[in-house]
Parts: C-alpha cells; structure tokens; sequence
C-alpha cells in the first residue's frame, strides 16, 4: 500500500482483515512512495520498462459479412454489392496485457474494400473490454484516425499496424506495404 492513507494504522488493519489471502505489502514512508517513484521516473524513464495495459486497444474494421457471427444492426451494403459487417474492433493489445515500454506490440494487416481506393482511414479505440467485439459498444472511445495514402491499385494491397508503447504516450505506426512509407499517430494520455 502506498500513498497517504496507507500510513493510518486502521486502514492498514482494515486491508489486513478484508484481504487476509493476500500479503499486503506496506513500505517505510508510504506516503513518500509515490513521490519518490515520480522522481526516479522523471530522471530515468528507462527504470519502469514493463507496463499493464489499462485498456484494450484496436482498429475500426470491416469484414464480410457472416449471418451466423455478425449481428444484423452491423451489416452494410456496400457500392460494389459487397455486403459486410462493419465497425468490428480489431483487437491490437488487451487491457491487462503486459507491454515492454519502446518495444513494437502485434501488428495487423488491412486491405482496402475497393480496388480504387487512393487511401485508408485507419480508426483507433481503446475499451474497458478485454473482449470488445465492435466500435460502436458501450465503453469503447475513438481516440484518433490515421490517414494512409496507398499507392498502386487493387485489393491485395495492404497497410499494417503496429503499436509502440512509450513513457506516456502510445505510437501507432502504419505502414503502407508496397512503398515502406510509414504515418505514425502519437497518442498522449497525459493530456
């Protein structure tokens, strides 16, 4: 326990008897703790190199179609007579996953649905579900789109996405297979 409160001898007795399975755990000055660990964080970023996830984060996508999966509220017909399930959340990384601070975490590839598309918009959302299964669910937020140019044409042609964890911020990089030319989203939770 750390913080103020956790120096109150009643409260530490209280966590004691609620959670008697559990070893609580209560440093010397704890109402230092958490100061002292904004410090050495500020003067070496690189001291903290494993996080947990807070939330589940993901992309905006679409996908064909299916009448057994996909619920009728999310179908959609599109130009070509494609028909598809959209706003599906792509799931990048889940809230509770640990994630090394600088390291690229699982990419995905998207293709665009028409053979003429000039570029992607690439939506972003994070939820509180570990499991979130579409974009328009309680709880899910957009947090930002990144807009990839895409050279050539056809639907073979692919963007893939991946995220880098930081310090306090979030660097989903996109990267347009056929010409390596790369568009990055910072995402500050700081501010």
């Amino acid at each position: 326990m750390v913080g103020g409160f956790s120096e109150s001898k009643l409260l530490q007795e209280i966590f004691k008897l609620t959670f008697s399975q559990l070893k609580i755990v209560i440093p010397a000055e704890a109402g230092l703790a958490v100061l002292k660990g904004a410090v050495i964080f500020g003067h070496c970023p690189t001291a903290i190199n494993v996080r947990i996830s807070k939330y589940t984060y993901g992309v905006q996508t679409t996908r064909i179609f299916d009448e057994k999966i996909h619920p009728s509220s999310q179908r959609s017909v599109y130009d070509d007579g494609t028909v598809r399930c959209i706003n599906l959340f792509d799931i990048i990384v889940r809230e509770g996953d640990k994630l090394v601070v600088g390291g690229a975490h699982t990419q995905s590839s998207y293709r665009p649905v028409n053979e003429s598309q000039k570029s992607m918009n690439i939506p972003i959302f994070i939820s509180r579900n570990r499991n979130a299964k579409f974009t328009t669910d309680l709880g899910c937020t957009h947090v930002g789109t990144i807009l990839v140019p895409l050279a050539g044409r056809g639907t073979d042609r692919s963007v893939t996405v991946r995220m880098l964890f930081g310090g306090t911020e979030i660097i989903v990089e996109c990267v347009e297979n056929a010409t390596n030319r790369i568009r990055r989203l910072n995402i500050d939770f700081l501010t």
